[in-house]
């Protein structure tokens, strides 16, 4: 191992002659843009930076360039090198490191990709004075499309027109030219701003070309013991701090000549499950996976490294295609029976798990079996089932739901899991004060009504609401209403978001009467047989809206009740008053 200074001109030159290397177990470059500018501003302060580990091998490791432009967005398999992957062949790889290395890249002599094109990096040699915009930022740097003015210079000049000039040749021409710009200085400013600007340029040329900043730590597996195992148990280490590495990552990392292909078949199975709509990731795809497999949830550096590694990825690649099969069939549930065209109403998506789990072992489950799914999807986000000790939870229920099963989904079993643990199983009338379930209950209830979301919107942006039936300052100012009543699950339904701009306040007998005679399907939202028939009847007094709101919230309560608990006896209403007739008509539809 040696460990020695390098200056930035070097490691930047490695990268554009082909010799410095991401190994493919390193994930994508994630930094934000204010990461990357934070980290020029503490170089500009001549603040320290960490080490920069390499490994220099002659191993078959599949070779990732580095990006000239970057684009968060590239597909990674563009960027390999395969001149440089066979065994036999000399690479030096980038272990730790690669956020700030790409970052500085794209400083000092790459760009960003833009919808208009490569931004470069420009520096505004005249900061320093004082911190930005109110922030702890000093100095100031931009990428842009188009050449920058003054007081803004091209960092890349440094390696272009400027690269045979000293820090001072540099920063006096730079002087001089500012002279016009800032004619309204004083004398001195202008003495102050000089000197900012050669001490600018000053550290920036320095940063560059002196090896005082950039310390390298290389492990040499050519002419040492480092192969590729006890490399991999490195790489594991170094990266358990700062961005930490998830399953997925860890899973990659264990790949030798195993299962390449498993990054690219999760990815395609993430981007199938959430159907552009839905926030599913490859670490709880292949967390599924593992606890089906009965593996245990727990995600730690062990399972997935030497030979329990190797045994793991053995079974995942000999079960994926049941796995596979597996993910899809779950989609058509979301799909088909949950109807979830966004995450907005989701909690927690640990509660996929156990679905895929028992699907795993049970294909193609029946109608029945599909109602507990959905019943046990439901539970799981009203009552916080996953809230905590979540792979305690998992495991347990893998124990439940993870076998064989000739009665269909153990729904009862499930139950009696989660009261030994002292949690919530069937849903209680309280359920419709608390504000947080709100959305989804009400999801629910478009769904058990119409069978269609109202979540599925052609445009993002569209996306509904949560809207008052009766005008919230209509109630307060006129009905002397508090809020607890006014925001009553009775007298709230789902709005599209543009819809919702154009009804502002208006009152529900001429609201719903005026949609009513366009032909909008007003019944979905207000529910009431008797006041979507005649919706002139919604007069805004309080005997109205009290009745109204009560009947709603009764019926939106044995719709939710028969979702969540299809297993329990029927719902039974709280003494508030009695269900109107027409309540129970289309409660039974």
């Amino acid at each position: 191992m040696s460990y020695k200074p390098r200056t930035l001109f070097r490691i930047l030159e490695d990268i554009q002659r082909n010799e410095l290397f991401l190994p493919h177990i390193q994930r994508a470059f994630v930094w934000e843009d204010e990461q990357m500018v934070r980290l020029f501003d503490s170089l500009m302060r001549n603040y320290p930076v960490q080490t920069l580990l390499l490994w220099r091998t002659k191993e078959n490791i599949k070779a990732r360039k580095f990006m000239t432009t970057i684009d968060r967005d590239i597909e990674l398999s563009t960027l390999y090198e395969p001149s440089k992957t066979p065994a036999g062949v000399e690479k030096t790889f980038v272990l730790d490191g690669q956020q700030r290395i790409q970052t500085l890249h794209a400083l000092f002599c790459g760009a960003m990709a833009t919808p208009e094109g490569a931004a470069e990096a420009y520096f505004d040699v005249t900061a320093g004075a004082t911190e930005i915009g109110g922030g702890d930022l000093l100095h100031r740097v931009q990428f842009s499309v188009t050449p920058q003015p003054l007081p803004f210079y091209r960092i890349r000049n440094l390696q272009e027109v400027d690269a045979q000039k000293e820090a001072a040749s540099i920063a006096d021409d730079l002087n001089e030219k500012l002279e016009p710009v800032l004619s309204s200085e004083s004398a001195a400013e202008r003495k102050a701003r000089e000197k900012r600007v050669r001490k600018n340029i000053a550290q920036l040329t320095s940063l560059l070309r002196e090896d005082k900043y950039f310390w390298i730590e290389e492990l040499d597996g050519v002419a040492n013991d480092y192969a590729y195992r006890k490399i991999l148990d490195i790489f594991v280490r170094v990266n358990s701090g700062g961005t930490k590495l998830t399953a997925a990552d860890l899973m990659f990392a264990a790949m030798k000549e195993g299962w390449e292909d498993i990054e690219e078949h999760l990815d395609q199975t993430v981007e199938m499950l959430n159907d552009g709509r839905l926030s599913f990731d490859a670490d709880l795809a292949l967390k599924a996976m593992i606890t089906a497999l009965g593996e245990g949830s727990e995600r730690n550096p062990e399972k997935f490294s030497g030979a329990n590694g190797e045994a793991l990825l053995k079974r995942l690649k000999d079960a994926w295609k049941q796995s596979e099969i597996t993910f899809q069939q779950l989609r058509d549930f979301i799909e088909q029976d949950l109807r979830l065209f966004s995450d907005k109403t989701i909690f927690s998506y640990n509660a996929f798990i156990p679905l895929f789990d028992y699907i795993f072992h049970n294909p193609k489950p029946s109608e029945s079996d599909r109602v507990h799914m959905r019943a046990f999807f439901y539970k799981a986000q009203l009552f916080g089932w996953f809230s905590g000790a979540t792979d305690t939870v998992l495991n347990a229920l893998h124990g439940i739901v993870g076998e064989k099963s000739s009665l269909g989904f153990p729904i009862e079993k499930v139950k009696e899991y989660f009261k030994s643990r002292y949690t919530q199983v069937e849903m209680d009338y309280y359920a419709l004060e608390q504000k947080r379930l709100r959305a989804t209950i009400l999801a629910m209830v478009y769904i058990e009504v119409w069978g269609t979301s109202p979540f599925k919107v052609l445009f993002k942006g569209n996306e509904p609401h949560v809207d008052h039936i009766y005008p919230q300052h209509y109630l307060r100012t006129y009905l002397g209403q508090g809020s607890a009543t006014i925001n009553d699950i009775g007298n709230l339904r789902f709005l599209g978001a543009t819809d919702n701009c154009r009804k502002r306040g208006e009152l529900p007998n001429s609201y719903f009467s005026r949609l009513k005679a366009a032909g909008v399907p007003i019944e979905k939202h207000l529910l009431i047989p008797e006041f979507a028939e005649s919706p002139e009847t919604l007069v805004a007094d309080e005997p109205t809206f009290k009745r109204f709101r009560t009947e709603r919230r009764q019926l939106i309560w044995k719709l939710a009740k028969r979702v969540v608990d299809p297993e329990a006896p029927a719902a039974t209403l709280p003494p508030e008053s009695q269900s109107a007739p027409a309540l129970e008509v289309l409660v039974t539809t």
